[in-house]
C-alpha cells in the first residue's frame, strides 16, 4: 500500500457490491475530472489538553512504585498518580525523575566498569546524545557538545531531569502552559555525603520555587505547526504572572518541548532550593529521590503548588470531495450481479431488468494513487443507493 503517494493527484473508485466494471463510464475517476478543486490542501490542527487527564491540569499527589526494580532506581524513579498501581485507567505512570553528572559523581562505580563509569555519568551522556545533537552548546575537542549551557552562559555540569511519559504528552509539551513547583529541602542540616535516604526531607520554611518556560505566550505553540519547536529556557515564574523579573530572568535550565524533557541545573537547586546534591566520588547519592521529594512536598502544600502541564497533539487532515453523476458508476462486478467468465454470456448483467436500469448500494470509497495502488478506504456508515437517477456527493476526510 503506497501511502507515501497520497496527494492532490489521487483518484477514487466507488465500491458497491464489488468494484465497478462499467467501462463506458470508467472504473476509476480522477478528482480533476469531477470538478475543479476536487480536494483542498492538507489542514494541520492543534489540540491541547491537560497532561494529567483532569479538568484543572494540576497534579498534587505523587507516588513511586515498589514494583520498580532497585537496579533501575539507581538511574531513575517512575512517578505515578496513585498509590494503588492497579490496572485501572486512572492509575498511570506520569513521568520519571533522574539525575546526571558529567563526570559520574554522586553514584557508585559500576561493577567491572571503567573508571568513572557510573549511573549518573550514563544519564548525563544519554541526555547529551539525545538533546544536544543539533545544539550550539559548548563543544569538546571533537566538536561534540560536552556540557549543557544555561542562557546566562553558565555550564550545567550536573542536572535533574523530569521526563514525561510519552503516552501522556502527545506530540510535545505545550509551551507557556506548564508550571513545575518545587519546595525547598532541608539540605543544610546534613553534610553533603550523608544527605541521602531518610535524611532527605522538606524544609520547614515551605519556600516554593515555581518554574516555567520562557515562551511568555500561552499560544506560542501555534507558531510551530508541523515544525520542531525550539528548545526553551527554564526560568523562575508562574503561568498566572509570567516570567519573574523578565528583564533579567533567573535561569534554571532547559525545556525540550518535542522531547518532553525538563532539565534543571542542579547547581541552581542547591543555591535556591537547598538540595545539597551529593557530588562525592563513588557515593550512592540517590539524588533523583531529592527531586521527587521536592515535587511531592510542594504538591502536599495544596492547590497552586502542584505540577501543571498541558500537551499539544497535531493532526493533519486532507479533504477529498467525491462527486458521482447519475450516469456514472452504476454497475458492479460482484458474482451475484454478473455472469461469471465461464458462463455463456460473459460479463453481462445476470438480471436482464438491471441491464438497462441498474441499482447498486455504495458501501465504501477507495482512494488510489496514479499507479492505481490503493492507499486509503473510506467506509460509509450505511450503504447508499446509486442508480441512473441519483447523484452521489461524499466528502472524505483523511486524518493522520
Amino acid at each position: 500500500m503506497a501511502t507515501s503517494k497520497l496527494g492532490p493527484d489521487l483518484i477514487y473508485n466507488i465500491q458497491g457490491s464489488g468494484a465497478t466494471v462499467d467501462n463506458a463510464y470508467g472504473v476509476f475517476t480522477n478528482f480533476a475530472e469531477v470538478a475543479a478543486g476536487g480536494n483542498v490542501p492538507t489542514v494541520k490542527r492543534l489540540k491541547t489538553k491537560a497532561v494529567w487527564g483532569d479538568s484543572t491540569g494540576e497534579l498534587l499527589t505523587f507516588y513511586t512504585s515498589s514494583a520498580q526494580s532497585a537496579a533501575s532506581k539507581v538511574y531513575y524513579y517512575e512517578i505515578w498518580n496513585s498509590s494503588s498501581l492497579t490496572c485501572d485507567p486512572i492509575d498511570v505512570k506520569m513521568f520519571s525523575v533522574s539525575y546526571g553528572h558529567y563526570a559520574g559523581s554522586g553514584s557508585v562505580l559500576s561493577s567491572g566498569g571503567e573508571a568513572g563509569d557510573t549511573p549518573t555519568k550514563a544519564i548525563y551522556g544519554q541526555y547529551r546524545t539525545v538533546l544536544l545533537e543539533n545544539s550550539s552548546s559548548v563543544g569538546d575537542a571533537t566538536g561534540f557538545p560536552s556540557l549543557f549551557t544555561n542562557a546566562d552562559g553558565s555550564s550545567i555540569e550536573h542536572f535533574y531531569v523530569v521526563n514525561f511519559n510519552r503516552d501522556r504528552i502527545g506530540d510535545k509539551i505545550d509551551p507557556g502552559n506548564f508550571e513545575l513547583n518545587l519546595v525547598e529541602l532541608d539540605g543544610p542540616s546534613y553534610a553533603n555525603n550523608v544527605y541521602t535516604g531518610s535524611n532527605v526531607a522538606v524544609s520547614s520554611s515551605n519556600k516554593v520555587i515555581s518554574l516555567i518556560d520562557d515562551s511568555g505566550d500561552a499560544s506560542d505553540s501555534l507558531g510551530y505547526v508541523g515544525l520542531p519547536s525550539p528548545e526553551r529556557n527554564l526560568v523562575s515564574g508562574s503561568i498566572t504572572n509570567g516570567i519573574y523579573n523578565p528583564n533579567a530572568p533567573h535561569y534554571y535550565g532547559k525545556v525540550y518541548l518535542d522531547k518532553c524533557v525538563i532539565l534543571i541545573d542542579a547547581a541552581k537547586l542547591n543555591e535556591s532550593g537547598s538540595f545539597n546534591t551529593v557530588t562525592g566520588s563513588n557515593i550512592a547519592g540517590d539524588n533523583s529521590f531529592k527531586l521527587f521529594t521536592s515535587i511531592s512536598g510542594s504538591g502536599a502544600l495544596g492547590a497552586n503548588n502542584g505540577f501543571f502541564a498541558r500537551n499539544v497533539t497535531m493532526t493533519e487532515s486532507a479533504y477529498y470531495y467525491v462527486r458521482v453523476f447519475p450516469s456514472s458508476l452504476n454497475y458492479s462486478n460482484n458474482p451475484t450481479f454478473t455472469y461469471s467468465p465461464n458462463d455463456r454470456e460473459k460479463n453481462t448483467i445476470r438480471n436482464t431488468y438491471l441491464r438497462n436500469d441498474p441499482t447498486i448500494y455504495v458501501s465504501s470509497i477507495g482512494l488510489y494513487d496514479n499507479n492505481y495502488d490503493l492507499v486509503a478506504v473510506a467506509k460509509m456508515s450505511q450503504p447508499i443507493k446509486k442508480d441512473f437517477y441519483t447523484e452521489l456527493s461524499v466528502t472524505v476526510r483523511l486524518e493522520y
